[in-house]
């Protein structure tokens, strides 16, 4: 009676071609997630510029869409009285980046005169006479595939550059 106490070095060989094929298909297929999302990210992003420029229009209040760039969240934000604040509005609470994608920054004309040692949440306005801040977002995943976002004041709309673009001087 033979016995068998291990594998053959033909049977080693086709687990490790089929462990390199799947490596092979699932890498580029993970790398395509991450572009997925941040493709994603910059869409919704643009679609709540869209909704805050015309929801400012509409109900006449001074809005503000806000950023917190280490969580990687925004939100919406009404001027009520002399503060800001969330509404119960659904859409305008916290939105988080997806997975692998975060902010670079947020730069706004008020961004770049203020003393960059001052701690202040970074946001872009909207105004109810149909104005948006110029504002460039800088968002990027964990290879460093960035996308900007530009605001454009008079329209509400967002220009998408897929590449690191510096709009406004800094």
């Amino acid at each position: 009676m033979k016995r068998n106490d291990g594998f053959t070095l033909l049977e080693i060989l086709v687990v490790m071609l089929i462990i390199g094929a799947f490596f092979f298909v699932a890498v580029p297929k993970f790398q395509d997630l991450t572009e997925v999302n941040l493709k994603s990210a910059s869409r919704n992003l643009t679609a709540t510029i869209k909704y805050v420029y015309n929801e400012a229009a509409f109900k006449k209040n001074i809005h503000r869409l806000a950023f917190d760039i280490e969580a990687g969240e925004y939100w919406v934000e009404t001027l009520q009285g002399n503060e800001y604040g969330i509404s119960e509005d659904s859409s305008h609470k916290r939105h988080k980046l997806p997975n692998g994608v975060y902010f670079k920054d947020v730069v706004t004309e008020r961004s770049l005169e203020r003393n960059p040692l001052e701690d202040e949440k970074e946001y872009i306005l909207f105004l109810p006479t149909g104005f948006v801040e110029p504002a460039v977002i800088h968002i990027f995943t964990d290879n460093e595939r960035f996308y900007t976002l530009a605001t454009k004041p008079y329209t509400g709309g967002t220009k998408v550059y897929d590449e690191y673009v510096e709009l406004l001087r800094r």
